[in-house]
């Protein structure tokens, strides 16, 4: 097991996160180097539509700009500094930054990716 860290943001390394939609900007902090269960970083988007279905579940807490969230391409939900989304394994969503929008996100399993055979974006 790990010890408890404190992850400095002037330490953070994000990189792209590029999906068949659309890309990000990723910084994933807490990752199977971390912890054997959660995931968690934090993420930008700007200009972008991310078409998704989550394989895990998630939570979102936004604290830069806004993010649309468009679930089962029904409900669409704006999201704004302070709100949390809660998503659950198996949702198709859409995540739509128009301008800079910027998420703390964390996510269970860590290592859904390698669980499935896939590469994370």
């Amino acid at each position: 097991m790990t010890e408890a860290r404190v992850f400095k943001r002037e330490e953070m390394t994000f990189r792209p996160a590029v999906t068949a939609t659309g890309t990000t900007s990723i910084a994933r902090v807490v990752n199977g180097a971390v912890s054997r269960h959660m995931g968690g970083g934090i993420e930008y988007l700007e200009n972008v539509t991310i078409d998704w279905t989550v394989t895990y579940d998630e939570i979102l807490f936004v604290f830069e700009g806004s993010l649309t969230v468009v679930l089962d391409d029904q409900e669409v939900r704006d999201c704004h500094a302070g709100d949390i989304v809660w998503l659950p394994e198996g949702t198709h969503l859409k995540y739509i930054a128009h301008g800079r929008a910027g998420y703390f996100y964390a996510l269970h399993p860590v290592d859904w990716a390698a669980r499935q055979g896939v590469r994370e974006p």
